[in-house]
């Protein structure tokens, strides 16, 4: 039959099915029947593993970010043990550790945890999860097959974009495959409507702005704390406020992974950036810097006319999803005062992790690290 001899009712339900299958292929969950007949149902990891999923109710997660995407999907009622490192560390900076500390802290250790540490499949095998959650950084360290083998555990390796992105199409996917495997499909459908919301209402703030001014976010972290010329290109807080940062123009020179960008300070004074950003998990080192030598920083215009703002670091055994939409909006309204009027940073942020993790964990950061405010009366010179 032509398409024109489908009724309404017939034209509809075809595209339903064609969505719905689009939408099947997409999530990387698929039906399976076995040689024995029976129906099961497998994921398509991010490795292209195509892994048949068993009944789950014990669950461990290692590598960076897999934890997080457990506690957001509301699953760590599954969880059965956890890194090392994931409480030597303390809670501090990590959302989801913030919001699930005390829990994390009862639960047996599965593996020291950390950059460079593969899993330690006897300690995992001790707590006898039905699915290891392995981070794709982990699977280069470590055979997932083996793992599997070693632990007799079904193992599902997974990613959302480089640590320090924000991958709003990868973290979806993610959530799907994880949410089909937990039995939490529900909940990663309701958090990436949340996510697209936001991405979508920012977008409509921001996209069509004619002047934009320079910015700069310095004292970005990487394989630990960095000083202020230390930033990040692409920096994805801007990139959801369609606003480049001075960086982006030295990310092929000067870039290593994750768009980090490592700038001479002259470099800086020559694009005088309007408007200055600083990393509060290096809030400390930048103002001992300034404190040797503020006259360097002063012949910045941002600091003479105190155009210094503190964000939430967001960067922490991966990204904290979460912070990194909270500091967009309160960055949004810095920069566009006029388009963010009706916006309150603080509740926004708030709103952002009450949706992803259930608690309020704004006063949290900070206590811990300043929270959003002007930094100028800390870098007053003479």
């Amino acid at each position: 039959m032509s398409s024109r001899g489908l009724t309404k009712a017939q034209a509809a339900l075809l595209i339903a099915v064609i969505a719905a299958a689009i939408a099947l292929s997409y999530l990387a969950v698929k039906p399976y029947t076995s040689p024995g007949g029976k129906l099961e149902t497998y994921v398509e990891d991010i490795l292209g593993r195509k892994v048949l999923l068993p009944k789950i109710s014990r669950v461990v997660a290692v590598g960076p970010g897999m934890l997080r995407l457990v506690c957001y999907l509301n699953a760590t009622d599954l969880l059965v043990g956890v890194e090392e490192s994931e409480v030597s560390w303390g809670f501090t900076g990590r959302d989801y550790a913030m919001a699930y500390g005390e829990l994390l802290r009862k639960l047996p250790k599965i593996g020291p945890g950390g950059p460079g540490k593969p899993p330690a499949p006897e300690l995992i095998l001790a707590v006898k999860p039905d699915l290891i959650i392995m981070s794709r950084t982990y699977a280069d360290m470590y055979d997932p097959d083996r793992l599997q083998s070693e632990t007799k555990s079904t193992v599902v390796v997974l990613d959302y974009g480089p640590a320090g992105s924000l991958d709003v199409d990868g973290l979806a996917n993610a959530l799907r495959i994880l949410g089909a495997a937990l039995n939490r499909k529900e909940r990663a459908e309701s958090l990436i409507r949340f996510v697209e919301s936001l991405r979508n209402d920012l977008k409509a703030r921001t996209e069509n702005i004619a002047s934009r001014p320079k910015v700069y976010v310095g004292a970005i972290s990487y394989k630990g704390a960095q000083p202020f010329t230390t930033t990040q290109a692409s920096f994805p807080p801007l990139q959801l406020l369609h606003t480049p940062t001075i960086a982006d123009k030295y990310s092929n020179r000067t870039a290593e992974r994750h768009n980090v960008v490592f700038m001479d300070f002259e470099a800086i004074l020559q694009e005088q950036p309007e408007i200055i950003f600083i990393d509060e998990g290096n809030l400390n080192i930048v103002k001992q810097d300034f404190d040797k030598d503020p006259g360097k920083y002063c012949r910045l215009t941002a600091f003479q006319n105190g155009k210094i703002y503190g964000v939430l670091p967001y960067n922490y055994y991966h990204t904290n999803i979460a912070v990194t939409l909270a500091d967009a909006y309160y960055m949004g309204k810095v920069l566009y005062p006029n388009r963010f009027g009706d916006v309150n940073p603080e509740l926004k942020a708030d709103e952002v992790f009450q949706a992803f993790l259930g608690k309020p964990l704004y006063k949290q950061y900070e206590e811990a690290y300043g929270g959003f405010k002007n930094l100028s009366d800390m870098f007053k010179h003479g």
